[in-house]
């Protein structure tokens, strides 16, 4: 049984054609839809029914892709007379769409999109000027200025054309022909036949609008295919000409090229002009969200233009823009259809309405987005209701201004990016007023929508006057900040003439260590003449070179090989009838000696059995230990590498490119991506949407805080259970200011990178500020050879004396490595040292990304928001200078909600992941944010016990902390998860020490100790140890307990109880730990 649908009366002839107003079309649809409520139904003629829906609860339905799809209706059908089958009015089958889309989504990835960014500026330059030239008591058309910025802005940055709509009084034909385009479909969307028959003079306006805007793209076509783009220089009209589907291997024909170009101009600037006209409006109306968007404008800002990685830091400028997009979404509505007939709002309180194949499902978004249910007071504008607090609780679909699912606006990110830039920059530099103060809104609206006559007058802002983007700033040499500066540097582009000789470099690599030091021989060899090869480990297997040296560099990851090296580890380790003669290999490991037993296990594995298998070792392995000087190590076994290499290849080595240094050039640009280490996919931007501090109190004494940061991932990323999240972070402002005051640097100084082969993004222009804040590590201890080179350059005998005391090995350990000194500790600390700016820099290591365990279940429903739980440490220097505050912590427990921050999910050990068979117990031991994947293994146990409908194995959780009432991470939730069985915890408090009954009850181990028993009982039952906490204290006492616990059991000696969990761990997996320093 379903409810009638209400609707207007249908008459014969014209179906309920009668009801709507064809030039103000979504107006009579909200009208319509607050008469009748949350579905009514409309006849018009040709067409099927539609249903007009306005209400969130039957969104959620409709926009569930396993039972509708996307339905062209009536006014896209319209449209198609000259957008075709382009990504907005295609069938939903129509394999041109899967095509184009899978041909142009990369196109808008965030790689992609901040190249875009300085045509953005460039237009958004244009925009600003002309307001700054503007008289006080002259008109400025909103709207008008809107569709000149958007029209050039994405015509610059996808097809490099320029309309330069700035330059004439006039639009460009392309804007009048699309206007009365899109109006006159509207209008005849829902005409009848005859209607549409009798309108021959409309007709043949709409036929010469097609052509205006044929003509416009024919053009960009034709002039692309005369003369096209330089390589390197490809931008989306390129990718649209040239790109071949991934999947079928076809290109997009000559006719949907010129459909996918009129939907970019239309739908690439149609609808962010809307959005910025309509948000100034509402700004106008509202001077508490603009006084409270000015002075977060100017924190972030100072006055200058903003830069792309400025745009993170404008929070505020997204949720005005948002609600903006809530209470005026510029494409107004979408349509969908059911894959077979459905009933769509049956509840208890409602009986439905059935809808059939073919029929339409409306979308009102206008209304959908004023649900009452929803929005409290919905007619208000208050972007507060994105920031976190409030947006967590906003239902899933009840904000679509993009569409839905995967028929979505590719174009989203782009469309945020260019109004958060611009409106910043309005917020900033200009005051506003209407030029009407007794203004009344009216919507223009059609396809998109518009405000009608929304003028304005303009203030220049006297204490921020716009001043450019700062090219006047762009010299060909050094300014007066760095003109003092040696450039001892490579020269860029010079050209090494091959020596005929190969070089094989294999990598094996989790956190990036090992890929480092590959790319440094790589530098070197290149720079040498040779031919470079450099692969992943598992790239070997089968495929190891013997026409030059094979150089490898790995690591252990708790004696098993990296994620990249297990297939090589295993075909090495496997037939020992390979014949390796005539491989001649050299192998360099990185390792962590606080993990003694496993201590290079996996370098030594291959280094003994590439010489058990019959190749020649170069050169003795080479050993590094991130507790010391490791990158020293490195340099000094690569050092008789070279001398090893230059012999057997008889090749002489030069000096020239042996170290790469930096040249200066002041220009103007922005962060690049050279830091896209280990994960193939590279980083990507995930949105901070939850933060907050977790411990809530020292009233019990100091404690490290805690932290917790929910972090949404772009759509389609998802990860496991068990993974980790890499964040690639930035130094903290205090510790660049100390670099700047050092070197007497102006931040906003920009710089050029030349030479052959860096980490450091060479050719890319940026600041130094920048390259301080994003590329290099600041805080790493000084490595002997940095000692050896301040030392040197000191000419303060009583200083140079300090220094060279520090290069003796027990001084260095305890004075250097210990008390983590980094360069410019020792610089601030000798300040007689003369360096240049450019050695200091080639002294620093690449930033390296920070990994944190993934602290929730992958198993909720929002598998692509993760959870992260960390300690943030800020404490005094063990250097003794100042305080030392954690590089990634510090980044993360700063970021506001809504900030962007980049991320990659790495996969985790596939042998530390939740249990699948929920009935199968685990013993969990951690302490502090060691707690955070174990946290995610229950709520992955939780769930999947709902889920299945099952009864879990009761795990236990072994955790230790200072206090009930200070760093009990997650308690309630804990507790939850307890009364439904499926954990058992078993705290530790290490300020509220117990009495047990074999001793004090302090520490995990002391608990898991005096739990033994049961323990050992789980373990005979098939459960399995998973350990998670920090590699100097928690991990080894951990498993001194868990020895003794196998000695008592099975009456074994130390040793035997030793080799006993080892086998445990390496061969039966029923002892894994996941360790962190």
């Amino acid at each position: 049984m379903t409810t009638a649908v209400p609707g207007p009366k249908v008459l014969p002839g014209i179906g309920t054609a009668y009801s709507v107003n064809p030039n103000n079309l979504v107006q009579s649809m909200i009208e319509l839809g607050k008469k009748y409520g949350e579905v009514y139904v409309q006849h018009f003629p040709g067409n099927k029914t539609v249903y007009m829906v306005s209400s969130q609860r039957l969104v959620g339905e409709l926009t569930d892709e396993t039972r509708f799809k996307k339905q062209v209706h009536s006014s896209l059908r319209e449209i198609r007379a000259f957008a075709g089958n382009g990504l907005f009015t295609a069938e939903q089958e129509d394999p041109e769409w899967a095509k184009a889309h899978r041909i142009l989504m990369p196109a808008f990835n965030p790689v992609a999109l901040k190249a875009m960014y300085d045509g953005m500026c460039d237009i958004a330059d244009q925009l600003m000027w002309k307001w700054t030239r503007t008289r006080q008591d002259e008109v400025v058309d909103v709207p008008a200025d809107f569709t000149r910025l958007t029209l050039d802005t994405i015509a610059l940055c996808s097809f490099s054309y320029r309309f330069n709509s700035f330059y004439t009084e006039d639009f460009h034909p392309f804007i009048e022909a699309m206007g009365d385009g899109l109006k006159e479909s509207g209008r005849r969307a829902h005409a009848p036949d005859l209607q549409k028959k009798l309108n021959v003079f409309g007709q043949r306006r709409f036929d010469k609008d097609v052509e205006t805007m044929w003509e416009t793209v024919d053009t960009l076509i034709s002039e692309r295919r005369a003369s096209p783009s330089p390589a390197g220089e490809e931008d989306i009209l390129d990718v649209m000409m040239s790109a071949k589907d991934p999947e079928t291997g076809e290109a997009l024909s000559d006719e949907n090229l010129r459909y996918q170009l009129v939907t970019f101009l239309i739908a690439g600037h149609e609808t962010t002009s809307g959005l910025l006209s309509f948000t100034i409006y509402e700004l106008l109306r509202n001077p508490r969200v603009w006084v409270k968007a000015r002075k977060i404008v100017d924190e972030v800002l100072g006055g200058r233009f903003p830069e792309h990685g400025d745009l993170k830091d404008l929070g505020y400028i997204d949720q005005i823009l948002r609600e903006g997009l809530r209470l005026y979404p510029t494409a107004p509505a979408f349509a969908v259809t059911p894959y077979e007939s459905t009933i769509v709002g049956a509840d208890e309180e409602h009986e439905g309405f059935e809808i059939h194949p073919g029929e339409t499902a409306l979308v009102i978004l206008p209304l959908m987005h004023r649900d009452p249910a929803v929005w409290d007071n919905p007619e208000e504008f208050r972007p507060e209701r994105f920031d976190f607090e409030n947006a967590k609780n906003i239902p899933h679909n009840a904000w679509k201004p993009f569409g839905n699912g995967q028929r979505s606006c590719i174009g989203r990110a782009f469309a945020l990016q260019e109004a958060t830039m611009v409106l910043a920059l309005i917020v900033q530099h200009f005051d506003i007023e209407f030029d009407d103060p007794n203004y009344q809104l009216e919507v223009l609206d059609g396809l998109t929508s518009k405000p009608k006559d929304l003028n304005i007058r303009i203030r220049p802002r006297a204490e921020r006057p716009y001043q450019g983007r700062g090219e006047e700033k762009k010299t060909t040499g050094v300014d007066a900040d760095v003109s003092g500066m040696e450039c001892p540097v490579a020269h860029a582009g010079v050209e090494t003439e091959p020596n005929g000789h190969n070089v094989q470099i294999l990598v094996g690599s989790n956190a990036g260590t090992s890929r480092n030091f590959a790319r440094r021989l790589a530098a070197f060899a290149t720079a040498q003449g040779y031919a470079v090869n450099t692969i992943d480990l598992d790239d070997a297997v089968d495929n190891l070179s013997t026409e030059g040296p094979v150089l490898i560099c790995t690591a252990s990851y708790e004696g098993l090989p990296t994620d990249n090296a297990k297939k090589f580890v295993e075909w090495i380790s496997g037939d020992a009838s390979i014949d390796l003669s005539g491989v001649n290999y050299a192998v360099f490991g990185c390792g962590n000696s606080e993990w003694a037993a496993t201590f290079h296990r996996i370098p030594t594995l291959i280094d003994d059995q590439l010489a058990a298998l019959g190749a020649n070792r170069i050169v003795e392995r080479g050993a590094g230990d991130v507790r010391s000087d490791y990158v020293g190590a490195f340099e000094e076994w690569a050092e008789g590498l070279w001398e090893a290499v230059s012999e057997l290849e008889e090749v002489e080595h030069s000096e020239a490119g042996a170290t790469e240094k930096v040249s200066l050039e002041v220009v103007d640009g922005g962060r690049g991506e050279a830091l896209r280490t280990e994960n193939s996919e590279g980083f990507v931007r995930g949105v901070v949407e939850e933060s907050y501090a977790m411990s809530p109190t020292e009233d019990e004494g100091p404690i490290r805080a805690k932290h917790h940061v929910a972090i949404r991932l772009p759509e389609g990323q998802t990860y496991r259970t068990g993974d980790y999240l890499e964040i690639l972070p930035r130094n903290p402002q205090a510790l660049v200011d100390r670099v700047l005051a050092k070197f007497n640097l102006n931040s906003d100084t920009r710089v050029r990178l030349d030479g052959r082969e860096s980490f450091l993004p060479l050719g890319e222009p940026l600041s130094i500020a920048e390259l301080l804040s994003g590329y290099v590590e600041l805080t790493l201890p000084a490595g002997r050879r940095h000692v050896q080179a301040l030392a040197e350059a000191c000419p303060c005998p009583p200083e140079k004396a300090g220094l060279m005391g520090l290069l003796e090995a027990e001084t260095y350990e305890a004075e250097v490595q210990k008390k983590r000194r980094s360069v410019l500790d020792l610089l601030e600390e000798y300040p007689s040292v003369q360096i240049s700016f450019e050695d200091f820099v080639n002294m620093l290591e690449p930033l390296a990304p920070r990994r944190y365990s993934i602290s929730s279940s992958a198993l909720t429903d929002e598998a692509n928001r993760p959870t992260l739980t960390f300690t943030v440490i800020n404490e005094p220097a063990w250097s003794g200078r100042g305080q030392y505050a954690g590089i990634a912590s510090t980044y993360l427990s700063e970021l506001p909600v809504g900030a962007s921050v980049p991320v990659s999910v790495v996969p985790g050990t596939e042998h530390f992941r939740a249990e699948e068979d929920v009935t199968r117990p685990m013993i969990l031991i951690g302490a502090g944010t060691g707690l955070a994947p174990l946290r995610a293994f229950v709520e992955d146990a939780a769930l999947r016990a709902e889920e299945q409908g099952v009864t879990p194995g009761r795990s236990l959780l072994f955790y230790g902390c200072h206090g009930k009432d200070s760093d009990y991470l997650y308690a309630e939730q804990f507790e939850r998860w307890s009364e439904q069985g499926v954990v058992d915890m078993r705290p530790a408090f290490s300020r509220h020490p117990e009495q047990g009954l074999d001793g004090v009850i302090k520490y995990v181990q002391d608990r898991l100790w005096q739990d033994r028993d049961e323990v050992m009982e789980m373990v005979k039952q098939g459960a399995r140890f998973y350990v998670c906490g920090d590699a100097e204290r928690l991990a080894p006492s951990v498993r001194r307990t868990i020895t003794r616990m196998v000695a008592e059991a099975h009456r074994l000696s130390a040793d035997d109880a030793a080799e006993y969990v080892q086998r445990m761990e390496h061969e039966e997996f029923s002892y894994v730990s996941d360790v962190f320093d």
